[in-house]
């Protein structure tokens, strides 16, 4: 089945790739009786036709000078022609689609007419005020300016007087700040861009949330989440059962707390036995994108090693913003002797083939029940 399904995968991976349509998307603000040419470029890799038409909510009011090019693609164009009144306010959606054709009578499970669209969007007013937000903010480290983006969009008929605010909110819950915007006016289907900066100094590493609101007898919000960072590698998770063999691996998970790139980030483990050292060894070295998870492995020899609990102190190293730092936990770790752990393995899969076998068993059991029911009807 899989070297079946494989090559079809890929010939439709390809496919997708073959026909392509610009400009992906036009955006028009309803006027009455309003009239506008787009112009369309097909770029194919078939050597089929291709063909053109139009779906959605204007399809009706949309037409294309041409429904067919050759395999070479081409232009083509579409004439909108809005009514003089459209009855539901907010957003229509139309979609200009090319499509290669495919004979209906050629047409079997391999061949794929492939489809693309361009959107057309005409947005209607809402009676009276009307407005829609969206917060857009990046992460960055302790100290650094974060720059807030709030977009407002009017969609009522009626211009809106806005004195928008943005709170922060640490991740307890807790406000830790209040940015205020200045008083101004947007006007009807105006689109606005408004920046504001928030010093970070102070605060401290972690998640925040940022919640911007503006009132105007209704009122406009939105959210986002953002990250303030600090050079720092957080240890995640370890391996914490270790089969006696010979060597052996040892993974550590890592993350990054910062919002740069961290240099030459590795492990060390020293595993004590009653305060005493028995061994010490080091994982490969690594460099962490901003926020980025990690594992870091290194190998020891396990041969000497006793059934039983032992104390590992685990510490990162790492480089960054010109100064190297480190990171240190004391957890336990037990090791067992590989035949028990392999003992262990076998024992839980058996339990899962077990469970599944009964389940199976209870599916087939109630159907067989409802087909002797049916017989007896």
């Amino acid at each position: 089945m899989f070297f079946l399904v494989l090559p079809i995968l890929l010939f439709l991976i390809t496919s997708i790739y073959a026909l392509s349509l610009s400009p992906s998307k036009k955006n028009f603000n309803f006027e009455p009786g309003l009239e506008e040419t787009i112009s369309f470029t097909v770029r194919p890799d078939t050597s089929r036709e291709i063909v053109m038409y139009v779906e959605g909510d204007l399809a009706e009011y949309i037409t294309l000078d041409k429904d067919k090019l050759s395999g070479d693609g081409g232009k083509f164009t579409a004439t909108l022609k809005l009514p003089e009144k459209l009855d539901r306010p907010g957003e229509y959606r139309t979609l200009v689609m090319v499509s290669e054709y495919v004979d209906p009578e050629l047409a079997g499970f391999i061949v794929v007419a492939v489809k693309v669209g361009s959107v057309i969007r005409v947005h209607v007013p809402f009676p009276g005020q009307y407005l829609e937000t969206k917060l857009e903010v990046k992460d960055a480290n302790v100290g650094d300016p974060i720059d807030f983006n709030l977009e407002v969009k009017s969609k009522g008929k009626e211009n809106v007087s806005i004195s928008p605010i943005i709170e922060i909110y640490d991740s307890n819950g807790k406000n830790v700040d209040t940015l205020l915007y200045n008083s101004r006016v947007i006007k009807s289907q105006e689109i606005l861009n408004l920046r504001k900066t928030l010093d970070t100094t102070g605060y401290n590493p972690g998640g925040y949330k940022a919640v911007s609101t503006i009132y105007y007898g209704a009122i406009a919000k939105s959210e986002t989440d953002f990250r303030v960072g600090d050079l720092n590698v957080r240890i995640l998770n370890y391996t914490d059962v270790v089969p006696i063999n010979k060597f052996e691996k040892f993974d550590i998970i890592i993350e990054s707390g910062w919002n740069n790139n961290i240099a030459g980030v590795y492990g060390e483990v020293v595993i004590y036995n009653e305060s005493k050292e028995i061994t010490r060894f080091q994982t490969f070295t690594t460099s962490l994108t901003p926020w980025e998870q990690q594992t870091i492995t290194g190998y020891f020899d396990t041969s000497n090693f006793t059934e039983g609990k032992y104390d590992a102190n685990i510490t990162t190293y790492f480089f960054g913003k010109s100064e190297g730092r480190s990171t240190s936990v004391f957890v336990p770790v037990r090791f067992v002797k590989a035949k028990s752990l392999f003992l262990w393995y076998i024992l839980g899969g058996a339990g899962i083939f077990i469970i599944l076998g009964l389940l199976i068993f209870r599916i087939f059991s109630k159907n067989g029940k409802k087909r002797k029911k049916k017989g007896r009807k």
